[in-house]
């Protein structure tokens, strides 16, 4: 991510958080976990067509459900008319829910929304704008969210498979650009339209006049390349309206209401344990580093950890002997080379934080803290975790990954548990929260790897589902290393 806040976007390949002035593509490198490659950057107008400088963040899944052949006004939500040219009533009917939803979450989503357990209706501009907070998790504030929508040949319904928040500081500075850059990712992406919201500074000018001119230099360039804006909402102060819509039957001059209060969206983020943060300071408040005198206690329990591996080593091996220069209460001076029963030893430790029936953060004794954050540096133990998003664990390896990051007490502690949080966090889609622990890993150490190839991959709007796939390879790489290792005993 560049200068500034980043910003974010989720979909079936991801939510991408951008701004806007373009930079050179950096296509090189890998570390530890694998991700696919895709194609470069598009090169539109002679110029490399790169994010906008505030970055980018992926989250979300879904699909949307429309008429077939329906087209026409944006504002068709409410007065299409169905199998004709104008658009249909439920033009934007259908936001499916994440896999894996349990029958209690599902249920309550019914009870509010009346559908199929596995979808949410989104039947308006005003439900739309009610359900983008819980796309990114935080209110956006100074932006420009971008949905993409390609629509199934086979059952009509247009899925979300690109979304953005982008920094409404980044588009001033170059509407066409930026809607030549954004444009090129959603053709890429299958994308045939598009559905923008504007959300003015809490301190700047709040009036749609303000912005017109904006959203046209930006939209221009979606209908020259076939992605037709859908809608272009302006949001402010609890109320929308409609760039596209001035007919004061459905998008009166004083603005509509936001209604959140029975919104399926909504009981689905409360089931699932999230929250909707103000915005993205408090998202990314929720990483900052415990006070001191947490950092007290886990540094006394790294030493522990590191002691009681030494003992444990030269007591099975009394002719090789761990040499652990410093002394106790100088954890950032000692060095430690994993062998392999140590690595499955700590796999299995954090393993069995997932059968647990408490919340991880109050599994996670210091004793445990210690173990697994002296082995995290080494990337066997590092990948192991973030091999969980390949097996519907992502969720713990987000909250173990955040946890171990606030109380690291060395550099490449908080550099390892970061990246694990921001892997786990990609293949959630939730690339807000992804960008914010790739900035602090890579504080912590500049330069490392994986974390490196996790922003080059959010910036090529490599999607969820890819990530997950790189998990289980890696999971199965490193299972016939440890498998080699075994063989190579027994010999």
């Amino acid at each position: 991510m560049g200068t500034g806040s980043g910003s974010m976007c989720g979909g079936g390949s991801g939510f991408v958080d951008a701004s806007a002035d373009g930079g050179r593509c950096d296509c090189g490198g890998s570390s530890g976990i694998g991700v696919p490659r895709t194609t470069d950057c598009r090169c539109v107008d002679g110029a490399c067509v790169e994010a906008p400088d505030g970055g980018f963040d992926n989250v979300g899944h879904g699909f949307f459900s429309a008429p077939n052949g329906a087209t026409g006004h944006a504002c068709g939500y409410a007065h299409g008319t169905p199998g004709g040219g104008g658009l249909a009533l439920d033009r934007l009917d259908r936001f499916q829910l994440p896999l894996g939803l349990s029958p209690e979450v599902g249920a309550a989503v019914a009870s509010v929304d009346g559908d199929a357990q596995d979808t949410v209706r989104l039947g308006s501009p005003g439900e739309v704008a009610a359900a983008v907070p819980h796309f990114f998790g935080f209110h956006p504030d100074a932006s420009v969210v971008v949905l993409g929508l390609s629509r199934s040949q086979r059952d009509c319904r247009a899925a979300i498979n690109q979304g953005m928040r982008i920094d409404l500081g980044s588009v001033q500075r170059g509407p066409a650009a930026f809607g030549r850059w954004m444009a090129a990712r959603l053709v890429d992406t299958g994308a045939n339209e598009a559905l923008c919201v504007v959300y003015p500074p809490r301190e700047g000018p709040t009036r749609i006049s303000e912005y017109r001119r904006l959203v046209a230099g930006m939209c221009a360039p979606l209908r020259i390349a076939g992605v037709a804006p859908l809608d272009v909402l302006f949001v402010s102060e609890g109320r929308w309206w409609s760039f596209l819509c001035d007919r004061p039957q459905c998008c009166p001059p004083e603005g509509s209401p936001i209604d959140t209060r029975a919104s399926a969206i909504a009981v689905l983020t409360a089931y699932s344990g999230l929250a909707v943060l103000p915005n993205r300071a408090a998202l990314a408040a929720g990483l900052e580093p415990y006070a001191s005198d947490m950092a007290d206690r886990t540094r006394a329990a790294c030493d522990a950890a590191l002691n009681r591996l030494a003992d444990a080593r030269a007591t099975a091996d009394a002719e090789t002997s761990m040499a652990i220069e410093g002394s106790v209460g100088a954890t950032h001076d000692k060095t430690l080379d994993l062998r392999w029963e140590d690595v499955s030893r700590v796999w299995r430790l954090a393993d069995s934080l997932c059968d647990v029936q408490v919340p991880l953060d109050r599994a996670l004794t210091d004793e445990i803290v210690g173990e697994l954050l002296v082995a995290l540096t080494d990337v066997r133990v590092r990948d192991h975790v973030a091999t969980w998003c390949g097996d519907d664990r992502s969720g713990q390896a987000v909250a173990l990954g955040v946890e171990l990051a606030r109380r690291a007490v060395t550099a490449e502690q908080a550099a390892a548990a970061y990246s694990v949080a921001a892997w786990a966090t990609w293949s959630l889609g939730w690339g807000a929260w992804s960008r914010l622990c790739i900035e602090r890993a890579v504080a912590a150490v500049p330069g490392y790897a994986l974390a490196g190839l996790i922003k080059q991959g959010l910036d090529r709007g490599i999607g969820p589902e890819l990530v997950r796939e790189a998990a289980r390879g890696t999971a199965r790489r490193l299972n016939e290393m440890y498998a080699e290792q075994l063989s190579s005993r027994a010999i």
